[in-house]
């Protein structure tokens, strides 16, 4: 009788085993795919809060030597100039207020100066894939953009292309003619694929100055 209970047990811990073994593997990898995210994250945050410093302190990341700067503090994270696994957007942007229009050539109360009191996208520049994301704030029409990122002044007064939308919930008491230098970055994270199917997409992080 003893014989017969013990195998009894250990058929029933076997069973027990196999049982919760697919549990156990999917919390397993549910945790390391968490905690590649994690760095991930990490990293992206990293990569825009420094382009987003160098951008405001006036480099000019319309030249590839300077782009290129952007695609080493990515290093790891699989993006190039111009494709890979990650895009960094970068933002100039300024509020339009009377003064803005004035010096356009639009009198106060002129109403082809359709921007009037809108926060505005002054300049434009992308590196990376710029076919994984586009910005949270608007994407200007690509004619109004010169070689170096930067809009015309009878562009950003006139074309509704050009606003930042919602870019006041961010900085609600910007003044007219005020400066804002804005970098978002966007990466994949392929440790959220699985079978060839993408879970969660990838990071997202901005950064103001």
């Amino acid at each position: 009788m003893r014989k017969i209970r013990q195998r009894f047990r250990a058929g029933s811990a076997v069973i027990e085993f196999a049982l919760t073994l697919p549990i156990l593997i999917s919390l397993t990898l549910g945790v390391f795919m968490m905690g590649l995210t994690v760095v991930r994250g990490i990293s992206v945050v990293q990569v825009t809060r420094d382009t987003a410093q160098m951008f405001a302190r006036g480099l000019n990341f319309a030249y590839t030597g300077n782009q290129d700067i952007v695609v080493r503090l990515a290093a790891g994270l699989g993006m190039t100039r111009t494709g890979g696994n990650g895009v960094v957007i970068l933002s100039q942007v300024m509020y339009v207020g009377d003064e803005q229009c004035a010096a356009g050539g639009f009198p106060a109360g002129d109403t082809r100066c359709t921007n009037r009191y809108w926060p505005v996208i002054i300049r434009r520049l992308v590196i990376g894939n710029a076919s994984l994301r586009q910005s949270n704030f608007g994407t200007p029409n690509p004619s109004v953009i010169d070689s170096e990122g930067w809009i015309s002044q009878g562009a950003y007064l006139t074309d509704t292309s050009t606003r930042a939308v919602g870019f006041l919930s961010l900085i609600p008491d910007m003044a007219p003619g005020q400066l804002a230098y804005m970098v978002e970055s966007y990466f994949w994270a392929p440790e959220l694929s699985m079978a060839g199917m993408q879970f969660g997409g990838g990071v997202y992080s901005r950064s103001i100055f």
